[in-house]
This record gives C-alpha cells, structure tokens and sequence, in this order.
C-alpha cells in the first residue's frame, strides 16, 4: 500500500512540475515587475501633456522681439533648483498665462548652466529670475527673483509693460 501510494505521489508531483515549467518565485516576481513597469511607462506616455510656453533661446528672441518690436522676458533658471521647478509646474503650465506671456512678450529661457555668461552679464544668481527687456534688448524694464504664482507673477507683467507705455493684450 505505501508504494502505490508514494507512486500517486510522485505521479501528481510530475504533474505539478509540468504546470509550472520551470517557474519559480523569483521568474515570478520578474514577470509582474516587468508588467508594472510597462504599464508605469505607457501611463506616462499616454497621459496628456498641458499647454507649454513655446520658450526661444537668447539670440533667437532678441531677434524676434527687435524685428517684431515686442518686449522681452527672460527667464534665467538652474535645473534642480526648487524655486524653479515650481515656477515651472504651477505658473508656466498655467494656460492663461502662457496666452498672456505669448501675447505680450518675447520668452526667452536662459539655463545658467549652459549660459553662465548670460547669468553673469546680467548679474543673476537667483533663480528664477526674470527681466523684462525693452524690444531693442538695451534696457531692463523691471526685474524679479524667486517663484511666483501666476496671480502673483501677473502684476510684475503688467507693470513692465506699462513702464514701456504698452497696454497688455
């Protein structure tokens, strides 16, 4: 009787290690990793991105702003900084505000990384920080440190551009 039954047990042992075909724990434990991962990845791609402002770089801008005399906005940042990435996730993603910067200014974006010359001329080593340049990039209007929400960043607009006798648009 005991080998008839080591020999159904070992039977339904043979069946299990088929069923499971070289699975284990850790091939587990792999495969449902990859399929978060997956899904992680096509969350992020899928997810629809808000209104970006369309930022120039520093020659390109001040080309644009004399050739279409418009005023300029430069804003000089550090990746990493906080202040920084703030200003980037709350009030240049913010869609009324991109229309009025758009609107109304050239935008440059200055990374003082790359163009330390740049943070160096303009004597910045606060970030963000924000001038507001006449269309002939000769004269700062106005001048803004650190993070802003776009209610509070709005006036700094406004009043640049009615130091230049414009009406914002």
């Amino acid at each position: 009787m005991k080998d008839k039954k080591s020999e159904i047990d070992k039977a339904e042992a043979e069946v299990y290690d088929h069923s499971t075909a070289g699975v284990t724990k850790k091939s587990k434990f792999k495969y449902i990793l990859l399929i978060v991962f997956i899904v992680m990845i096509l969350k992020i791609v899928l997810t629809p991105k808000g209104p970006e402002l369309q930022w120039l770089d520093y020659e390109s801008g001040t080309k644009l702003a004399k050739k279409e005399n418009k005023p300029i906005l430069i804003a000089f940042y550090k990746a990493g900084a906080g202040f920084c990435t703030e200003m980037w996730s709350d009030t240049y993603t913010n869609k009324k505000m991109i229309e009025f910067i758009e609107a109304n200014f050239v935008p440059i974006l200055v990374d003082v990384n790359r163009r330390s010359d740049l943070a160096k001329e303009y004597d910045v080593g606060y970030y963000p920080t924000h001038l507001i340049k006449t269309p002939d990039n000769k004269e700062i209007i106005k001048t803004r440190r650190g993070y802003d929400t776009p209610g509070q960043f709005t006036p700094f607009l406004i009043e640049g551009l009615k130091r230049m006798e414009l009406e914002p648009r």
